[in-house]
Formats: structure tokens, sequence, C-alpha cells
């Protein structure tokens, strides 16, 4: 009875790490999902309303919860201290301190919207908001079809590994 209980965990080992490889990989296109909405949404207050970024910042970290309202919640707090670093430093320092799960290209898209925060008027912020949002909508498409192709994968893998290994030392 032992070593079927040591059997079977023994096996639920490598199949609970694919199980949460493949979660992992299921986050990450509503994060990017989250994140275009996000950016979308401050491009329309800055159209429509013009709302300054310290009271866009706020109001889009009280919205959003996780990883993306931590960026905009350390935005909020970064806002204060304007007059010692630019807000592109505030962003970057947000994005780092978030822990976002981002491939090269998101990332990259990001860090480049900090560039424009803060330093041109609405209509170049409007331009550079859609842009990069259409690249997180892009990026969360792409996310999907690896968690399809690769989701499967990690799971499968994790159980044949975890039975492999219960047999052998069965």
């Amino acid at each position: 009875m032992l070593r079927l209980a040591g059997a079977v965990l023994l096996a639920a080992g490598p199949a609970l790490a694919g199980f949460c490889a493949a979660a992992r990989l299921g986050r990450r296109p509503r994060m990017l999902r989250e994140l275009a909405g996000a950016l979308e949404q401050m491009e329309r207050e800055v159209a429509f309303r013009l709302t300054p970024l310290p009271e866009l910042f706020a109001g889009l970290a009280a919205e959003h919860s996780g990883a993306v309202g931590a960026v905009f919640s350390a935005c909020a707090a970064g806002t204060e201290g304007l007059e010692r670093r630019p807000m592109g430093q505030v962003w970057r320092r947000a994005l780092e301190e978030a822990g976002l799960d981002l491939d090269a290209r998101s990332a990259r898209v990001l860090e480049e919207l900090g560039d424009v925060l803060g330093r041109y008027d609405a209509e170049g912020l409007r331009a550079a908001l859609c842009g990069a949002a259409e690249e997180l909508r892009a990026a969360a498409g792409q996310a999907e079809r690896e968690l399809e192709q690769k989701g499967r994968m990690e799971r499968v893998l994790g159980l044949t590994a975890g039975a492999m290994l219960a047999i052998l030392l069965w």
C-alpha cells in the first residue's frame, strides 16, 4: 500500500508541473488583452476628457487588479516625484515591479510607450496608445495560438513523465 501511495505521489509531481506550465501559458493572453483594454481606455480618456496622467493612472489602478493594476498603481505613486525623474523612467520601473509575464515583443512595445508618456501632446499620445494597444492585441492572439499548441503538450508531457517515473521506480 505504501508503494502505491509513493507511486501516485511520484506521478503527481511532474503532472502538476505540466498543468502549472499550461496554466501560465493561459494567463498570458488574458493579461495582454487586459493591458490592451487599459491602454485603449487611456486613449479614450486622453482624447475626450483630457485627463491628467496622475489621475488617469489612479483610476486605472482602481479598476484593474493583479499585475496590470500593479503597473498603474506604481505609475500613480511615481507621478508624485516627476520633477526628479522623467515619466518614462517611472513607467519602466512600474513594468519591472509588476512582474508582467511578457514576451520580448510586448515588453519592447510597452517600454517604447514609456518614452511617449508625458512628452507629447494629446494627439501624439493617443496615436502611441492606439498603436501599443493594437500590438498587444496581436501579441494576445499569438499567445492564444501558443497556448493551443504548447498547452496540451505541457499537460501530456507532465502526465507522461509522471507515469514513466512511477513505472520505472515501481
